[in-house]
């Protein structure tokens, strides 16, 4: 008889896993997205199969953190869905938030996952992980740190192919700033400044559903159901995970049950299944299957902010694709020993203006998340912490100076006519602080809310493989269950986490 899996999230993990356990005819797999499935491109939505759009919310939940903003104006609106508010922004629809990206595919980094190691994690090396890497990717790049002919096309724009003009000076401005440039910034040299690594194909937006997917959809063990949301995990009296109720009331038995609903929504699962903080079930009146303190906990996100720039329309041009090129660099400077911890992209979003996404990629600060109700549709609290600790705020503040540097230097005289936000007369340290804490934003790279730890770990949810403590036939893939957030975007890695995890189940690792 076959085994019945049943994975609840069609995103980032949720979209490899389905492809991958399906490929094994022993399975019957089952997968489940709260948002609209779009079996193929054609059928797709334009703006998601555009990987030039950048930042629609057409398939979000609508999430919003409780994070306070002060009042101020001319604050970035690029992401804002409600002024004052910080987004959570959370994809929708088959392909989950690989569907709604910005097609960013730098990778985790080996001291990523030294520190994974450090804290315990014995099982997830650089070593052991960089097969995994390596499966998921076809990267013209080639050698031996990177793989070719995986369903993940790797797209670099180059002087030679396709790079803009602004994008090329941009990279000569940060060299003359003394970073180093390098032609494949995912290599073996992480800081500087390249040509940044995309998943698109031919302008397409290379998400789950498109590049793992879409190929599986004509297996007759695989049926992905859209449209449908998850209420809860059922369980035998013995703790096990037994079955998935929809909230239309269909009952999805599975001797394997697997939560890929992201940082959001798989602790909110796990909480309305009866696991999670015992004073939150008993407040909301959830019978508790097992109390885990740590289910909602622990959570860290990229915040970032907009230094913004009025531009030379007809120097620049064409403005699109919007992103080419990034920078990766420590706070202290380019000629700082310390670890990268800011990355700095330009983005064209419209014709005269200029973004630079500042991103701080080692947070100190931390957040968390819960449930306000048994109601699946009832949206949950959610406060991300950004800049909670005076560190990220002190480190942020020393990249936006970098980053003015780079912006008025020679290179960039052509196009760049005047600094919009936070402004030129924004130059003491207690004035960018207070900017920063009026335009601060999220990168919507959520990690955590389900630990990975040993059980009997404080805060632990899951083990090493995903497996829930406690429970049996119940894992959890995704972002939430990393001990640590990458100094990287978060998308690769999940699929990384996910292709390793498709080969655990399968019993092949």
């Amino acid at each position: 008889m076959a085994r019945r899996i049943v994975i609840c999230g069609g995103g980032s993990a949720g979209g490899v896993l389905a492809a991958r356990l399906s490929e094994d005819p022993a399975n019957n797999v089952t997968l489940v997205e709260a948002g609209p499935d779009y079996p193929t491109a054609e059928e797709t939505a334009p703006e998601v199969l555009d990987a030039n759009r950048i930042g629609f919310t057409t398939h979000d939940w609508g999430y919003a953190s409780s994070d306070g903003v002060r009042e101020a104006d001319g604050v970035p609106t690029f992401g804002v869905v409600e002024q004052g508010v910080v987004p959570v922004l959370r994809g929708k629809v088959i392909g989950g938030c690989s569907s709604v990206n910005g097609a960013n595919a730098l990778r985790p980094t080996p001291e990523d996952f030294a520190r994974w190691t450090g804290l315990g994690h014995d099982r997830w090396s650089w070593d052991q992980v960089l097969p995994y890497l390596k499966k998921l990717e076809d990267d013209p790049a080639g050698g031996d740190l990177h793989g070719t002919g995986g369903p993940v096309r790797i797209t670099r724009f180059t002087e030679d192919d396709g790079m803009r003009p602004v994008g090329s000076a941009f990279l000569e401005a940060c060299a003359q700033a003394g970073h180093p440039v390098h032609e494949d910034v995912n290599g073996a040299d992480r800081r500087g400044a390249g040509p940044l690594p995309l998943n698109r194909k031919d302008g397409v937006r290379q998400s789950t559903a498109i590049a793992y997917l879409a190929p599986a959809r004509d297996r007759d063990n695989l049926t992905v159901l859209g449209e449908r949301t998850v209420d809860r995990v059922e369980f035998t009296d013995d703790g096990t995970a037994r079955a998935v109720l929809l909230t239309d009331g269909t009952r999805l038995e599975g001797d394997l049950i697997v939560l890929a609903a992201g940082s959001i929504g798989s602790p909110s699962i796990l909480m309305r299944s009866g696991i999670g903080p015992g004073r939150l079930l008993d407040e909301l009146s959830i019978p508790v299957v097992r109390s885990v303190e740590g289910v909602g906990r622990n959570l860290r996100d990229h915040s970032m902010v907009y230094v913004t720039y009025a531009v030379d329309e007809d120097a620049v041009g064409e403005i699109t694709p919007p992103l080419q090129t990034v920078l990766a660099f420590p706070s202290g400077g380019a000629g700082s020993a310390g670890e990268v911890d800011l990355h700095a992209v330009v983005l064209t979003p419209e014709p005269g203006v200029l973004l630079v996404p500042l991103v701080l990629y080692r947070p100190y600060s931390l957040g968390s998340m819960e449930i306000t109700s048994r109601d699946p549709d009832a949206a949950p609290h959610i406060r991300l912490g950004l800049f909670d600790h005076p560190d990220d705020l002190h480190r942020m503040v020393s990249g936006i100076r970098e980053v003015r540097k780079i912006m008025e230097s020679g290179p960039l005289q052509k196009y760049v006519r005047a600094e919009t936000w936070p402004g030129p007369d924004v130059t003491s340290d207690a004035d960018l602080v207070r900017a920063v804490l009026q335009g601060k934003n999220t990168c919507c790279h959520a990690v955590g809310t389900c630990v990975m730890g040993g059980e009997g770990t404080p805060g632990a949810v899951v083990d090493q493989s995903g497996k829930v403590h406690g429970v049996e036939g119940l894992y959890v893939i995704d972002a939430s269950i990393m001990p640590d957030i990458p100094a990287e975007p978060t998308n690769t890695t999940v699929m990384m986490m996910a292709e390793r995890a498709a080969d655990e189940l399968r019993g092949r690792a």
